[in-house]
């Protein structure tokens, strides 16, 4: 019998965000779920980021619970990722993206 805790895995439902890689880059993304069954995201609205499936993509699941979190794990995570250097991107408008680009999303100060 193992005494391995199970690991926490973030919502993966309908609108739900989740932390990402997409395998042809180095960057993490926020994606948003657009289906569940195949599992499919989108980090844009438009273009090849509008409709990412499995073969696309690595779900971050510590970073996705933390996005998952209440706003101040969620704003900690973003403050996280801009101190490395490697700040989160995204081009949804639900995250204040209008012109349909790529762009970090940065915490609130």
């Amino acid at each position: 019998m193992s005494d391995e805790m199970p690991r926490a895995m973030a919502s993966k439902k309908i609108g739900d965000l989740l932390v990402i890689w997409v395998t042809s880059s180095l960057r993490a993304y926020i994606a948003e779920v657009i289906g569940e069954s195949p599992l499919i995201l989108k980090v844009k609205e438009g273009g090849p980021y509008s409709r990412l499936k499995y073969d696309d993509f690595v779900i971050l699941e510590k970073d996705s619970l933390k996005i998952q979190g209440n706003d101040e794990t969620s704003t900690a995570l973003l403050r996280e990722m801009a101190q490395r250097g490697k700040p989160l991107i995204s081009g949804l408008k639900r995250l204040g993206v209008e012109d349909g680009k790529l762009h970090e999303i940065l915490p609130v100060e």
